[in-house]
């Protein structure tokens, strides 16, 4: 046994040992796009990929886009385009590939090509790094999950001068000549002491949001103007979003600090000092570093939150309810201090219904429930945290975290109804706009509605509903229903893991018929006629709720945590990650766990699959070690 396996461990080196770059290419179907680009587009670049000795081969690194990551015509790529992936004469190993590393390519003028690390994740320029497989005959490749864009032959002076950016130009040219014309300038050459350089540049269309008079009394102001456009450079360092979006701490500018924002849209936004701006179009690669185009100006402040909340196409439905509402109107252009919750036109959209119900009253009360008389940052949001509106509703606010990406995620609740962030910290000159995804305080969807829209996805379990026979009653609105649903992830993962990647759970829930009426009894346990909350619940009081299984659930409180389990039956419970989520028809509570997993019911059903799977399995393994060794 133990010749056979050294035998084929040569094997497999002499085949790895003979291999040059465009066999592996060939030999890997998720770059056949990338491959059958450069044999028609770089021929040239193909016959040298595909040199082997005795001849001397020419070593290069490739940066191989997989086929899943197109965004682009594959025929619409140019040879420059192609060569930009390309460097010649070195093999970089991605464990040598640190931050601030650079490397020329071999498109036309040579432009660089940038290496960042963030965590355990290495990128070059905004893509990340896969994975790479070592050709020994000439080079590495690095499967990529973006197209690299070739840079701009164009350095950061010469870029602003495009339509996009025009409006900033007319800033820099008020400035007289110094830092910043310099940084903007730097060239690669050892003497610069700017180069490389990070700028971020307000779009024309959101400069001209600003009045004539305002831009012209900062054109005028030159510390002001100097100290404005220096908090848009980076110099020393390119930062690509992939590298920005990893990064926690204050970034240095010429100006003041930045820091970055990650958007739950999976945007980034960054700000200096009280003013922040959203990146609407990152990674443009330029001679001197790299550019990205953002949709408000940094370190200034020039509008009030009534006035920021007019500029915005999507907060038109906002503007349009508050219209009227002249107390509110009032407090969101006056000099005292405050903090605006915004839901976008979407929100409103969707709750045209519900809101169009409502009594003029009661629609006043609602705007208010939006607004703070304080400042509070996204930071202030803490988990727990709760403040009085100014319809005189307590807001709350929770706090989650992904344990994968370690994102975290604000959530702001009044009466029941949670809304999530989607946008902070837009400094006004009188407080503070948080973008948020749903109306406060007024519930608008029905119970499958809202496990459909949950940031937690739950796909899964509406067919599990669906497949019960539930849906139909949970969208009427003439009774009311308290429902635990579990996540996808936490559905898929529970138990152990079989061969067919599958949970033993997952087959019962959603493949094998053979458990239809266990399945519907299972799904039925996390049903319960009435709307039900967790705010009487304490350690003392846990209130127990009758499933439409007819079985009976209790809810408790311990550690400052909530959960639920089935009454009588031990290691049934699942903790509630989301809880008093109101919707028109009753509550929806998030779990983590199916409230089954230690029913003995359950466990019968499963161990008879997992046994044969385990012995057939074992039989395998068994003739696969008799045949090899009465083959040695």
């Amino acid at each position: 046994m133990e010749k056979l396996y050294i035998f084929t461990l040569l094997c497999i080196v002499h085949y790895a040992a003979g291999l040059n770059m465009w066999e592996v290419l060939l030999q890997n179907s998720d770059l056949s796009k990338i491959t059958q680009v450069i044999q028609e587009k770089a021929p040239h670049i193909k016959d040298q990929m595909a040199s082997s000795p005795p001849s001397t081969p020419t070593i290069y690194t490739f940066f191989a886009l997989v086929d899943s990551a197109w965004t682009i015509d594959p025929s619409s790529m140019t040879v420059n385009q192609v060569l930009y992936h390309l460097v010649r004469y070195e093999k970089l190993a991605a464990s040598t590939l640190e931050n601030m590393k650079k490397s020329q390519s071999l498109a036309s003028n040579s432009p660089l090509l940038w290496f960042s690390k963030v965590g355990s994740k290495v990128y070059v320029n905004q893509a990340e790094i896969t994975s790479s497989i070592s050709t020994p005959s000439n080079g590495i490749i690095h499967k990529i999950n973006q197209v690299l864009v070739d840079p701009s032959s164009n350095n950061a002076e010469s870029y602003i001068g495009t339509p996009q950016t025009l409006g900033f130009k007319s800033l820099v040219d008020a400035l007289p000549r110094g830092d910043v014309h310099e940084a903007l300038a730097s060239s690669d050459h050892a003497r610069d002491p700017n180069f490389p350089i990070t700028i971020f540049v307000p779009s024309t269309v959101s400069l001209n949001k600003i009045s004539d008079s305002i831009k012209n009394e900062l054109k005028n102001d030159t510390n002001q103007l100097k100290k404005v456009l220096e908090s848009h450079i980076i110099k020393q360092h390119v930062y690509f979003t992939s590298h920005l979006r990893g990064t926690t701490a204050e970034i240095p500018t010429l100006g003041e600090p930045l820091k970055t924002i990650p958007n739950s849209d999976g945007s980034l936004s960054v700000k200096v000092g009280s003013s922040s701006a959203k990146i609407i179009h990152g990674n443009i690669a330029i001679k001197n570093g790299v550019l990205h185009i953002i949709d408000n100006i940094l370190n200034f402040v020039y509008s009030t939150m009534w006035s920021r909340i007019k500029e915005d196409e999507l907060l038109s439905q906002l503007e349009t309810k508050l219209l009227g509402q002249t107390e509110i109107i009032n407090g969101l252009q006056d000099t005292s201090q405050g903090t605006y919750f915004c839901p976008p036109d979407d929100a409103f959209i969707e709750a045209s219904s519900a809101y169009n119900r409502l009594s003029s009253f009661n629609r006043t009360q609602i705007l208010k429930m939006h607004w703070l008389s304080t400042t509070r940052t996204l930071n202030d949001l803490g988990n727990g945290n709760s403040y009085t509106t100014a319809s005189g509703s307590t807001l709350t606010t929770q706090v989650e975290i992904n344990e994968t990406t370690n994102e975290r995620r604000t959530y702001v609740m009044v009466d029941h109804v949670r809304a999530l962030v989607v946008r902070s910290d837009i400094g006004t000159k009188n407080g503070i706009l948080h973008y948020i995804d749903t109306i406060l305080g007024l519930p608008y969807r029905t119970i499958p509605q809202e496990i459909s829209h949950n940031s937690l996805t739950m796909n899964r379990m509406n067919i599990l509903l669906s497949e019960a026979g539930l849906t139909s009653s949970l969208e009427e609105q003439t009774n009311q229903w308290t429902v635990f649903a579990v996540t996808d992830k936490d559905l898929v993962a529970m138990n152990k893991t079989d061969a067919n990647n599958q949970s033993t759970f997952g087959r019962i829930l959603f493949t094998d018929n053979r458990y239809n009426d266990l399945k519907t009894k299972i799904v039925k346990r996390h049903v319960v006629s009435g709307r039900f909350y967790t705010d009487g619940v304490t350690e003392t009081n846990t209130p127990n709720l009758v499933t439409q299984s007819g079985e009976s659930l209790v809810m408790f409180r311990r550690n400052n945590e909530f959960y639920v389990s089935l009454v009588g039956m031990q290691n049934t419970e699942a903790k509630i990650v989301q809880r008093d989520i109101a919707v028109t028809n009753g509550v929806v509570m998030v779990v983590n766990d199916l409230i089954s997993s230690g029913d003995p019911e359950l466990s019968a059903s499963t161990s008879g699959s997992g046994t044969l799977t385990t012995s057939l399995a074992l039989i395998f393994t068994m003739f696969i070690f008799l045949f090899n060794e009465k083959r040695l």
